[in-house]
């Protein structure tokens, strides 16, 4: 019993003593039936580490097959059920601030967005609201940004949007932004539009 459970979180034979950052991916890789468990796992993190770990989770099936017999079927067939990400985006950069896209393409066709704000300037940015628009055939749902002022040369907030395409990805996600904060005692109001998601988002 404990053994198996050793072998799977070593990836069958890596050494103990490896880098610590071949636990994860080995995890990761492991989780062929478990989406959900793997989702739960990703959602405290930043998401741009767990990119870094896609090529594991393609390779990682062909070294576990004792995993394969307990979900009883081919891992293979089952990774590309797990969630992928995309390359972080570049939304909006203007006046010192700084819009990062993070997405995320779950296994059920939603599209997982979160946006981080940065502002690379010597003064904060207060009363911070970011809001953004999407076609008909898109959901969309904000959450709450983290915090409502951007401290000088950090990217301190972030907010989460998740999308569904109702045309399951054949028109592309679009989003129209509308962004506005103070900076020194002065009101600043932006709007701008994003594209160049993934195919089939």
């Amino acid at each position: 019993g404990g053994g198996d459970l050793l072998d799977l979180l070593d990836g069958g034979g890596a050494p103990a003593g490896g880098p610590a950052p071949a636990a994860p991916a080995q995890l990761m890789g492991g989780g062929g039936g478990g989406g959900d468990l793997l989702d739960l796992l990703d959602a405290g993190g930043p998401p741009a580490p767990v990119a870094a770990t896609a090529p594991a989770v393609a390779a990682g099936p062909a070294d576990l097959g004792l995993l394969g017999d307990i979900f009883g079927g081919s891992p293979s067939v089952q990774a590309p059920a797990a969630s992928s990400e995309a390359p972080p985006m570049v939304a909006y950069e203007k006046g010192g601030l700084k819009v990062t896209f993070y997405p995320r393409k779950d296994a059920d066709g939603t599209v997982t967005v979160v946006a981080r704000f940065r502002n690379d300037l010597d003064a904060p940015m207060t009363a911070f609201v970011f809001e953004a628009a999407v076609p008909k055939y898109v959901r969309l749902t904000m959450q709450p940004a983290t915090g409502s002022v951007l401290p000088p040369h950090m990217d301190a907030v972030s907010q989460t949007m998740t999308c569904v395409n109702s045309s399951s990805g054949e028109k592309g996600l679009l989003m129209k932004l509308r962004i506005a904060y103070m900076v020194n005692g002065q009101p600043v109001n932006e709007m701008g539009q994003v594209g160049g998601f993934p195919a089939g988002y």
